[in-house]
């Protein structure tokens, strides 16, 4: 019986890594009415937050991505774990709202440093042929860890009766991820001295079509490629695809953050949910979206991977209906809601094992660091104002009712600007090749 890839152990130890990590995320959301109780927050103010967050978490993506390139992504994966861990347990000493933003704001600017150098290990260990569905299986730790960390950091709260012990508990679990990282991670394969032959030829599959590495010489992989294919900054610019990728990018982070910080409080104040009943519901829309991500990967990779955007523009297109349909809720009918939750949560994640893989097939894994921090920087600056703008147009109706109808036909109306952006990314058969600096 033949071995599982050892790339397979690696995407299962960073989904899993990258999940732990994004528990303080969705026991913050989760736990906002709770917190807003306790230390005298108004929806504004939870507005604010996520938008120092974000602000923050914004330059840290492309700093992080320049590091990681630099120095590796293994050392940047354990800084990230240590600051979270540290950030998390702060969480849980604070008793003001002025408390609350300092916190936020840093921990924005810590925590962005985990999701570039994890993606780009993924992007060295895989070739186009599997980008898509590893991509996906990273995406589940920021889509299926709310599906069941929203239950549990619910019920937790509600059998300790207080919300402050569930970021205590969770703060030392990051030794967890310290460890796994520490040990069976590595940022190429051949750092792994059990690799197979056949997993190298995998791994630099493209590059070896291209005749940029011959077939078994696998020292000095990463200067070989770099010296045909190295990019600048601005370099990444000369490339209408990219610009699309940045555009996708940030429509997916306003349509996220929208359903991650909105949901909860939504279903709280239009439905007068109790905390563990809104967990529940809330565990909906991200076990769709799990579903959603793994099946359009799959897609992807399997009759797309030529053409990234095809799954793309389907998430753009079916997740419009949902949103609407939710936004127009007055009673909390339990088939009607499950259908708009489920429904967004499907289509609203069937992006990002896509779009995340095309960077570096229109560049090359030596630069993806740098290329996705720039992405994700830009989208979460975007989002973070958009995170905000929503909070605005939540109106507070007489009798202290509170009408979330504009906020989620803001989210559409982007999806709309993703449409547009989406339509212009072209991968490998699409367009002709992209070439380094050194082939000027």
């Amino acid at each position: 019986m033949s071995r599982i890839p050892y790339r397979w152990v690696v995407a299962f130890i960073l989904f899993f890594c990258y999940s732990i990590q994004y528990l303080d995320r969705v026991k913050t959301t989760v736990l906002n009415p709770s917190i807003m109780k306790s230390i005298g927050l108004t929806a504004s103010d939870v507005g604010t937050g996520a938008l120092l967050m974000m602000v923050f978490y914004a330059p840290a993506q492309y700093i992080s991505g320049i590091l990681t390139d630099k120095f590796g992504a293994k050392r940047i994966l354990i800084f990230s774990v240590i600051a979270w861990s540290a950030m998390t347990a702060w969480m849980g000493f604070i008793k003001s709202p002025t408390e609350y933003f300092y916190r936020m704001a840093l921990f924005g600017l810590l925590i962005g440093t985990e999701y570039v150098p994890s993606a780009r290990i993924l992007m060295r260990w895989f070739n186009k042929s599997g980008r898509a569905k590893a991509q996906a299986m990273l995406s589940w730790a920021w889509i299926l860890t709310p599906a069941w960390a929203s239950i549990v950091a619910t019920q937790m709260a509600v059998y300790f009766g207080d919300w402050r012990i569930v970021f205590f508990i969770t703060a030392a679990m990051g030794v967890i991820p310290l460890v796994l990282i520490t040990v069976l991670i590595f940022d190429r394969p051949e750092q792994y001295k059990n690799i197979t032959q056949e997993e190298l030829e995998y791994s630099y599959r493209d590059e070896l079509d291209e005749g940029i590495l011959q077939k078994g010489e696998y020292k000095d992989t990463q200067a070989k490629i770099l010296a045909q294919k190295k990019f600048t900054f601005l370099d990444l610019f000369k490339n209408s695809s990219y610009v699309a990728v940045i555009v996708v990018d940030v429509v997916m982070q306003i349509a996220f953050w929208g359903t991650l910080v909105w949901i909860p409080l939504y279903l709280s104040d239009v439905f007068q949910f109790k905390l563990a009943t809104m967990g529940l519901w809330s565990a909906l829309y991200f076990t769709a979206g799990a579903l959603g991500s793994f099946t359009s990967s799959y897609i992807s990779d399997k009759l797309f991977r030529n053409k990234r955007k095809v799954m793309i523009l389907v998430c753009f297109i079916g997740l419009i209906p949902f949103i609407l349909l939710l936004s127009s809720l007055r009673t909390a009918d339990p088939v009607i809601l499950a259908l708009a939750l489920c429904g967004m949560g499907f289509f609203a994640n069937m992006a990002w094992g896509p779009f995340l893989a095309v960077p570096a097939e229109i560049f090359t894994p030596e630069v993806y660091g740098k290329a996705m921090g720039f992405v994700n920087g830009v989208g979460y600056f975007v989002a973070a104002f958009a995170a905000k703008i929503f909070g605005m147009l939540v109106v507070v109706q007489a009798g202290g009712n509170k009408d979330y109808t504009m906020g989620w036909v803001f989210i559409a109306a982007c999806v709309v600007v993703g449409i547009v952006g989406a339509s212009f990314i072209k991968t490998y058969a699409e367009t002709e090749p992209v070439t380094g600096a050194a082939k000027a």
